[in-house]
């Protein structure tokens, strides 16, 4: 069973990468455009079978393509998310907690971008703004901070 999962998601990710080439050509659009056009011009001189293959074409063409969008979208979201990550680990101060960021729930990512607002208030306020620093160096610089202020 997963031999023939595996075919079948090879022959997938081929034929996707074929169409979204294709279809993302300038001379793609403009074939479109005419069909759409004469399609438009059969519409206004009376209904016919003509018209209601290209309907019907077009229907069933838009309801295929959301799929082969769909995971076009999904592998270039995958590279994105990869190539991040790699910057992320590679990256000496960086924040090990992004590397899944997008496996973050809306909550998650709420709570992360306020630490980073804190992090840009916090190196403007030292009017540090070339020097790299991880969120986690600020918070507990900032929870420094509080003590040092709480013992004074």
């Amino acid at each position: 069973m997963k031999k023939v999962t595996s075919f079948f998601e090879n022959i997938f990710e081929i034929l996707t990468q074929k169409i979204s080439f294709l279809l993302g050509h300038s001379i793609t659009f403009l074939v479109a455009l005419l069909i759409v056009i004469g399609w438009l011009g059969l519409d206004i001189i009376h209904t016919s079978p003509l018209h209601n293959f290209i309907n019907d074409f077009v229907f069933s063409f838009t309801f295929l393509m959301v799929f082969i969008i769909q995971k076009t979208q999904n592998k270039f979201s995958t590279v994105i998310n990869i190539k991040l990550n790699e910057l992320v680990a590679s990256h000496e101060n960086a924040s090990n907690r992004l590397i899944k960021g997008g496996d973050m729930t809306e909550r998650a990512l709420r709570q992360l971008a306020a630490h980073y607002e804190t992090l840009s208030a916090h190196l403007d306020k030292r009017n540090d703004l070339n020097t790299s620093a991880s969120i986690e160096h600020v918070i507990e610089e900032i929870k420094d901070e509080d003590d040092q202020k709480k013992r004074e």
